[in-house]
Formats: structure tokens, C-alpha cells, sequence
């Protein structure tokens, strides 16, 4: 059986940890390929967004060393709100016969997964491949636990085994506005058109949600 990971994103800006935690993910489960979708329109996501076009292109420049990875802006031209139910059924009916869809999901997606659109069918459309997170310790903001993960019922879970790597795309933006180093943070190509097209040095919001 032919096993197709799908990594739905925002990927705002994409980092190191993005592509760890899908390297483990193929490699445990054996999957053939992991395509990143870079989202358009995030329904839930406002604010301090870069257009998908630069957050595409990024995506693209971080994934050419690994040909078992593919960039796919399927959501980027498809209208109006970014729905992951959408993305999963239309990769299903371009999918081989057969074929498993495994949506790699962060960990603090987990017990929001009944409250998604359309929530029970995508529990019938797909696997639901689960990343590691991790969470500050009450009183101690630089200590940090790995989040356990609960299983929600009448999903298919499972736990990506992967190292957990305590960047984020927020913290890269900050450093980005303050003028600072993000290099081994994201990969060098991606660094690299950070620095060309200054993304993310001016306001804290220089490209509403929903901005091409």
C-alpha cells in the first residue's frame, strides 16, 4: 500500500523543526512521500501572516535536498478558506488506488481535532500522524516538559517518534524584526531569502491573513 504523507502548514516562516519532525515521520511509518501544503487562507489565523507566495517559496527552497519531499501549493490556488477537509478529499481523488493519506499534525492540535470541519469525515479520510510538542513549566519560563499525547476517540493516531526541537516560527520572526541571526534555525536556503527579501523586518503585521 502506497503511504502519502500530507503536511499542511502555514509554514510561516518554515524551519528546521518542520522538516525533522517529517523525516521521522517517513521514516517510522515508511511513507513514500510527504508533500507540504503550504496554506492560503487559514480560517483561524489572523495577524502577523507573510503572503503565501513568500511563504511558498520557502517552503520549496527547504525541501530540495530530500526527494521523498514535495511543495505543493494546491491550497494557495484553490478560493477562499483553507480547510483541511478540502485538501485531504481532493488529494484522495488524485491518489492512486489504494493509497493511505497520514496528516501530520502538531501535538497541540490533538485535542482540537474533534472540533475541525467537518471533523468526522476527515477521521474517515485519513491517518492522523501525530509530532511531538513541547510545553513551559508552570513558574519556570526556561525549563520545558515534552507534551504527552492523548488520543482522541474515533480518530486513527498515531506518535511520530522524533526529537523535539524548541524553535518556532514566532520566535524566528522576532529575531528577524530585531535584526538578528536566524541561520540553523531554517536552512540555508531558506535563510538566505529571508535576508534578500527582508520578510519579516518591518511591523509586527505587514501581511494580513488572507493577502496574496
Amino acid at each position: 500500500m502506497k503511504e502519502l504523507g500530507v503536511f499542511c502548514g502555514t509554514f510561516n516562516p518554515v524551519h528546521w523543526g518542520h522538516l525533522l519532525v517529517a523525516e521521522c515521520a517517513r521514516d517510522q511509518f515508511k511513507l513514500d512521500t510527504v508533500i507540504f501544503i503550504t496554506c492560503g487562507r487559514p480560517p483561524h489565523r489572523r495577524g502577523d501572516l507573510l503572503d503565501g507566495e513568500s511563504r511558498h517559496e520557502m517552503v520549496a527552497a527547504a525541501l530540495t535536498d530530500n526527494p521523498h519531499f514535495e511543495a505543493s501549493r494546491m491550497e494557495l490556488d484553490r478560493p477562499g478558506p483553507s480547510y483541511t477537509v478540502d485538501t485531504i478529499e481532493a488529494l484522495r481523488a488524485s491518489s492512486p488506488a489504494g493509497a493511505r493519506l497520514n496528516l501530520i499534525i502538531g501535538g497541540d492540535n490533538l485535542a482540537y481535532l474533534p472540533q475541525w470541519h467537518r471533523a468526522e469525515d476527515l477521521s474517515r479520510l485519513c491517518r492522523f500522524l501525530v509530532a511531538p510538542r513541547m510545553a513551559p513549566v508552570a513558574g519556570n519560563a526556561e525549563a520545558q516538559v515534552q507534551q504527552k499525547v492523548v488520543l482522541p476517540d474515533g480518530f486513527d493516531v498515531a506518535e511520530i517518534a522524533s526529537p523535539v526541537v524548541a524553535v518556532s516560527s514566532s520566535e524566528i520572526r522576532n529575531r528577524l524584526r530585531a535584526e538578528q541571526s536566524v541561520l540553523y534555525m531554517v536552512p540555508p536556503a531558506v535563510n538566505s531569502i529571508l535576508l534578500a527579501r527582508r520578510h519579516y523586518r518591518g511591523s509586527a503585521n505587514p501581511h494580513p491573513a488572507g493577502e496574496r
